[in-house]
């Protein structure tokens, strides 16, 4: 999964749900007319959650086995070393796990984008068209039954059915911690390419359907709402956070080619205004003043998504010199990513 990829298929999710921003239209259920359209999106998220089985390394604390309501002691089902320069070295017991799982445990791996490439990418855009803080967490079950009883989380949270089915019991009285769901609750057996947006502080349970089940939740605070809790009043122009990525070829060498790949560098969507001569973009906490013909370029990368050289200078409207000089500029500066 590229970058392109990521947020071409985290805009089709928003857009299938309704509305770029979701909590503000309570629980909603996207339910792709076309499954087979986002197959490759799905299959490049289920590749990162089997690498992340399989990655052996000093995160221990991303993963739990919940059972019947409690935590597995983690020695049962992780083995963990100390050495080369007191580095904790784990890797899961596969057999242990197989048969926790197939008897109705639930395996959590928090935090997956820590762990893989193609699910970072994709909480990056989600982040991006969001404006939010967002985190991705992963849950495998094989039973009939669920870890955790009705409960509700202090943040919003789509659910991405990657395989298998889950059934999902969602209150209909947003926000109002239940203890109880509501008779006309949503109950949908969710399926590959099903999303759902379930508002913070709303009920909800979730069971298996006796077959294997992968689906991620990606949990996320809106910007604006954490700028009032805490009383800093910084918009998400002014954050200094950077989307993973390095344009160390095109800084260095300065080359852009063809297929060279470039996107916003910035984790949230920067700041733009305009006078007869510039257009100055405040990003990362600082302004960059660039040439008012460079507008055009410049809102093109602010939208979020990726573009390859080609693809932009056919969308831009510059001459091909002006808007090279400016994306070896923006790689040299940081403002950019060119990958490729």
């Amino acid at each position: 999964m590229t970058a392109f990829d990521a947020f071409r298929h985290a805009d089709a999710l928003l857009a299938g749900l309704g509305d770029r921003r979701p909590p503000a239209g309570g629980v909603r259920l996207h339910e792709p007319t076309d499954p087979d359209r986002d197959h490759a999106a799905r299959e490049a998220l289920l590749a990162g959650v089997w690498s992340a089985l399989a990655r052996p390394g000093a995160l221990a604390t991303n993963f739990r086995l919940v059972e019947s309501g409690r935590p597995v002691d983690r020695s049962r089902w992780m083995r963990s070393r100390v050495g080369d320069g007191e580095i904790l070295h784990t890797a899961l017991v596969p057999a242990y796990l197989h048969n926790a799982v197939e008897r109705g445990a639930t395996l959590v791996i928090s935090h997956l984008e820590a762990l893989d490439d193609r699910v970072t990418l994709l909480r990056e855009a989600l982040e991006y068209l969001l404006c939010a803080r967002a985190w991705v967490n992963c849950y495998i079950t094989a039973g009939d039954s669920s870890a955790f009883d009705l409960h509700s989380d202090g943040h919003h949270t789509l659910i991405l059915q990657l395989l298998g089915r889950k059934r999902w019991q969602v209150d209909s009285r947003t926000g109002a911690r239940s203890t109880e769901l509501a008779d006309d609750s949503l109950d949908r057996v969710l399926t590959p390419g099903m999303c759902l947006s379930v508002p913070r502080d709303t009920a909800h349970r979730v069971s298996g359907t006796g077959e294997l089940s992968i689906h991620l939740t990606v949990g996320y605070e809106p910007l604006a709402e954490l700028d009032d809790a805490s009383q800093t009043g910084r918009p998400a122009a002014l954050r200094p956070d950077r989307r993973a990525g390095a344009s160390l070829r095109s800084a260095l060498t300065g080359d852009v080619g063809p297929s060279t790949r470039i996107r916003w560098a910035g984790r949230w969507p920067p700041h733009i205004t305009t006078d007869d001569a510039h257009v100055t973009v405040t990003t990362m906490g600082r302004r960059i003043r660039l040439d008012r013909r460079l507008e055009r370029p410049v809102v093109l990368l602010c939208g979020g998504g990726a573009f390859t050289f080609d693809s932009l200078l056919a969308a831009a409207g510059v001459p091909a010199a002006d808007l090279r000089a400016l994306v070896a500029f923006g790689a040299r500066n940081d403002f950019l990513i060119c990958e490729g």
